[in-house]
């Protein structure tokens, strides 16, 4: 399930906002299902839900201070195969219809739900609406940042959609899911800075990628978000280009 939260606010959007959009998407969970937020809370299954970034149409980036608003609109995609976790969004922000990010107070004009995919996928062209985090262990077992020049990036992130479905569903999911950028040259490894009792600076990846495996395993990352750190507003994708299976 996909809804389209559209905002009307001016101003300076600042560039490290993904932790208090976070918050604030969780804020508005809790208000309309305190029991649901509870679990999410100190559940250590990964959270099947994830959101793009702050969309803004019309912009104008100030280098050092972030992105202004120039006519008033921006909106932000929410999405999760649970219908549980979106509606209790929807109600939240319907109940207290702002969302305050930064210096900017956004009145919520419009929660659209989009509509469901009923198509069969094999391949699509996917482009992220919010970078992807891939990390590992290290010797020390400490995190640190794959790049997609890593060809376990691709794996790792291949093993992370698997384990979310499976987790989800209950099931094992049969087959592999192939993962490659559409340009190398076109992807872009962005630095955001979260608070150190969250993990600290996260390292992410924005960018163009064909998904290639079965339809249930893409029908899924599509809608729960790859990679780690969904719940703070990573690894959304949208659909640029779709290869039906026939």
């Amino acid at each position: 399930m996909r809804i389209k939260i559209h905002l009307r606010g001016s101003g300076i959007l600042p560039f490290d906002y993904h932790y208090h959009l976070g918050s604030a998407l969780y804020h508005y969970m809790k208000l309309a299902n305190e029991e649901l937020s509870t679990q999410l809370h100190y559940s250590r299954r990964i959270k099947e839900y994830t959101f793009s970034e702050i969309m803004v149409p019309k912009r104008k980036i100030h280098k050092g201070k972030g992105i202004e608003i120039l006519d008033g609109y921006a909106y932000i995609i929410f999405t999760s195969p649970c219908k549980d976790y979106v509606e209790a969004v929807v109600t939240g922000l319907l109940d207290e219809p702002q969302l305050r990010v930064g210096n900017i107070n956004f009145l919520i004009e419009q929660v659209e739900v989009l509509p469901s995919v009923n198509t069969i996928w094999n391949t699509v062209h996917f482009k992220t609406l919010s970078p992807i985090v891939v990390t590992r262990r290290n010797a020390q077992r400490k995190k640190e940042p794959v790049k997609p020049t890593d060809k376990d990036w691709y794996i790792i992130l291949e093993n992370n959609i698997k384990h979310g479905y499976e987790e989800f569903y209950g099931t094992r999911p049969r087959g592999r899911i192939s993962i490659e950028p559409v340009n190398k040259i076109g992807l872009k490894t962005n630095k955001y800075e979260f608070p150190k009792e969250k993990g600290g600076a996260i390292h992410a990846v924005r960018g163009h990628f064909i998904f290639r495996g079965p339809p249930e395993l893409i029908k899924f990352a599509y809608e729960a978000g790859v990679g780690e750190r969904g719940a703070w507003g990573f690894g959304c994708l949208e659909v640029v280009n779709e290869h039906r299976k026939e």
